[in-house]
Protein backbone atom coordinates (compact mmCIF):
# COMPACT_ATOMS: atom_id res chain seq x y z
CA UNK A 1 0.00 0.00 0.00
CA UNK A 2 1.42 3.34 -1.05
CA UNK A 3 1.85 6.32 2.01
CA UNK A 4 -1.07 8.74 -0.13
CA UNK A 5 -3.41 5.38 -0.31
CA UNK A 6 -2.17 4.77 3.64
CA UNK A 7 -3.15 9.27 4.63
CA UNK A 8 -6.57 9.08 2.75
CA UNK A 9 -7.21 5.95 5.05
CA UNK A 10 -5.91 7.69 7.42
CA UNK A 11 -7.86 11.05 6.92
CA UNK A 12 -11.31 8.78 5.92
CA UNK A 13 -11.28 7.05 9.38
CA UNK A 14 -10.75 10.52 11.75
CA UNK A 15 -13.48 11.65 10.06
CA UNK A 16 -15.31 9.20 10.40
CA UNK A 17 -14.43 9.06 14.01
CA UNK A 18 -15.48 12.69 14.42
CA UNK A 19 -18.72 12.11 12.45
CA UNK A 20 -19.63 9.49 15.32
CA UNK A 21 -18.60 11.60 18.23
CA UNK A 22 -20.43 14.69 17.03
CA UNK A 23 -23.82 12.31 16.62
CA UNK A 24 -23.23 10.55 19.85
CA UNK A 25 -23.10 13.81 21.67
CA UNK A 26 -26.13 15.19 19.79
CA UNK A 27 -28.54 12.04 20.46
CA UNK A 28 -27.34 11.77 24.51
CA UNK A 29 -27.91 15.38 24.27
CA UNK A 30 -24.42 16.50 25.53
CA UNK A 31 -22.68 19.38 24.70
CA UNK A 32 -21.20 18.76 20.97
CA UNK A 33 -17.37 20.35 20.74
CA UNK A 34 -17.34 24.05 21.07
CA UNK A 35 -15.46 26.29 17.83
CA UNK A 36 -16.06 29.88 19.75
CA UNK A 37 -14.16 31.51 22.39
CA UNK A 38 -14.66 29.68 25.41
CA UNK A 39 -14.23 32.41 27.83
CA UNK A 40 -16.88 34.98 25.83
CA UNK A 41 -19.31 32.10 25.94
CA UNK A 42 -18.26 32.27 29.28
CA UNK A 43 -18.97 36.19 29.49
CA UNK A 44 -22.39 35.89 27.35
CA UNK A 45 -23.82 33.68 29.70
CA UNK A 46 -22.97 36.05 32.34
CA UNK A 47 -24.83 38.84 30.52
CA UNK A 48 -27.15 37.03 29.72
CA UNK A 49 -27.93 35.75 33.07
CA UNK A 50 -28.23 39.32 34.64
CA UNK A 51 -30.76 40.19 31.72
CA UNK A 52 -33.03 37.08 32.61
CA UNK A 53 -32.66 38.39 36.50
CA UNK A 54 -33.19 41.73 35.96
CA UNK A 55 -36.38 41.05 33.30
CA UNK A 56 -37.90 38.39 35.26
CA UNK A 57 -37.93 40.90 38.43
CA UNK A 58 -40.13 43.18 35.96
CA UNK A 59 -42.05 40.76 35.41
CA UNK A 60 -42.32 39.90 39.04
CA UNK A 61 -42.99 43.39 39.89
CA UNK A 62 -40.59 42.85 42.18
CA UNK A 63 -38.86 46.12 42.47
CA UNK A 64 -36.30 45.80 45.36
CA UNK A 65 -35.22 42.68 42.87
CA UNK A 66 -35.23 45.26 39.89
CA UNK A 67 -33.22 47.88 41.64
CA UNK A 68 -31.06 45.53 43.18
CA UNK A 69 -29.78 44.84 39.09
CA UNK A 70 -28.94 48.31 38.49
CA UNK A 71 -25.37 48.92 38.48
CA UNK A 72 -23.93 51.08 41.25
CA UNK A 73 -22.40 53.45 38.84
CA UNK A 74 -25.70 54.31 36.64
CA UNK A 75 -26.92 57.48 36.48
CA UNK A 76 -30.13 56.55 37.51
CA UNK A 77 -28.69 54.88 40.80
CA UNK A 78 -26.36 58.14 41.29
CA UNK A 79 -29.37 60.32 41.00
CA UNK A 80 -32.86 57.95 42.14
CA UNK A 81 -33.31 56.61 45.48
CA UNK A 82 -35.38 53.35 45.65
CA UNK A 83 -37.67 55.20 47.55
CA UNK A 84 -37.82 57.49 43.96
CA UNK A 85 -37.91 54.30 41.79
CA UNK A 86 -40.56 52.63 43.67
CA UNK A 87 -43.32 55.62 43.43
CA UNK A 88 -41.95 55.62 39.50
CA UNK A 89 -42.34 52.11 39.05
CA UNK A 90 -45.36 52.20 40.78
CA UNK A 91 -47.22 54.52 39.21
CA UNK A 92 -46.15 53.30 35.66
CA UNK A 93 -48.99 52.09 33.50
CA UNK A 94 -46.90 49.86 31.67
CA UNK A 95 -45.65 46.66 32.52
CA UNK A 96 -43.34 43.87 31.29
CA UNK A 97 -45.46 40.66 30.73
CA UNK A 98 -43.36 38.42 28.66
CA UNK A 99 -39.64 39.15 27.16
CA UNK A 100 -37.74 36.92 24.67
CA UNK A 101 -33.79 37.75 24.70
CA UNK A 102 -32.26 37.60 21.05
CA UNK A 103 -28.70 37.88 21.27
CA UNK A 104 -26.05 39.53 23.38
CA UNK A 105 -25.24 42.25 20.19
CA UNK A 106 -21.69 43.74 21.99
CA UNK A 107 -19.31 42.97 24.86
CA UNK A 108 -16.70 45.31 25.13
CA UNK A 109 -13.62 46.69 27.58
CA UNK A 110 -14.25 50.13 29.06
CA UNK A 111 -12.13 52.58 27.05
CA UNK A 112 -13.06 55.35 29.37
CA UNK A 113 -12.19 54.28 32.49
CA UNK A 114 -12.16 58.97 33.33
CA UNK A 115 -15.93 58.79 32.67
CA UNK A 116 -16.71 55.29 33.88
CA UNK A 117 -13.90 54.43 36.35
CA UNK A 118 -15.56 51.37 38.16
CA UNK A 119 -17.12 49.94 34.91
CA UNK A 120 -15.05 47.01 33.59
CA UNK A 121 -17.02 46.14 30.36
CA UNK A 122 -20.27 47.32 28.59
CA UNK A 123 -22.55 44.42 26.91
CA UNK A 124 -25.48 45.23 24.90
CA UNK A 125 -28.70 42.80 24.59
CA UNK A 126 -31.45 42.44 22.49
CA UNK A 127 -34.76 41.79 23.96
CA UNK A 128 -38.25 41.30 22.58
CA UNK A 129 -40.38 42.91 25.24
CA UNK A 130 -44.11 42.65 25.64
CA UNK A 131 -45.51 45.65 27.93
CA UNK A 132 -49.15 45.43 28.98
CA UNK A 133 -50.82 49.01 29.19
CA UNK A 134 -52.95 48.32 32.67
CA UNK A 135 -55.66 50.48 31.69
CA UNK A 136 -55.98 50.00 28.41
CA UNK A 137 -55.05 45.78 28.68
CA UNK A 138 -53.39 46.22 25.02
CA UNK A 139 -50.44 44.59 25.08
CA UNK A 140 -47.43 46.18 22.73
CA UNK A 141 -44.08 44.18 21.62
CA UNK A 142 -40.73 45.93 21.84
CA UNK A 143 -37.36 45.23 20.53
CA UNK A 144 -35.02 47.42 22.85
CA UNK A 145 -31.37 47.17 23.22
CA UNK A 146 -30.89 47.05 26.84
CA UNK A 147 -27.07 48.15 28.01
CA UNK A 148 -25.24 46.06 30.88
CA UNK A 149 -22.17 47.27 32.71
CA UNK A 150 -19.79 45.29 34.07
CA UNK A 151 -18.42 46.00 38.24
CA UNK A 152 -16.63 44.56 40.49
CA UNK A 153 -16.80 41.18 38.30
CA UNK A 154 -21.03 41.17 38.32
CA UNK A 155 -22.84 42.37 34.62
CA UNK A 156 -25.55 45.13 36.19
CA UNK A 157 -28.55 46.46 33.62
CA UNK A 158 -27.10 50.10 33.04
Amino acid sequence: MRDTDRRIIKKAALSSLTLALFLLTAGLGLPGPSFSEPFKDLEEKAVIQAARDFLDAEMRRDYEAVYGCFAPSSPYVRTHSFEEYLKEAAASEDIVVDYAIVEVTFIQENKDLEAWPSVEKFAQVEVDVVFLHVSTKRTSEINIGFIFLKEGGRWYKS
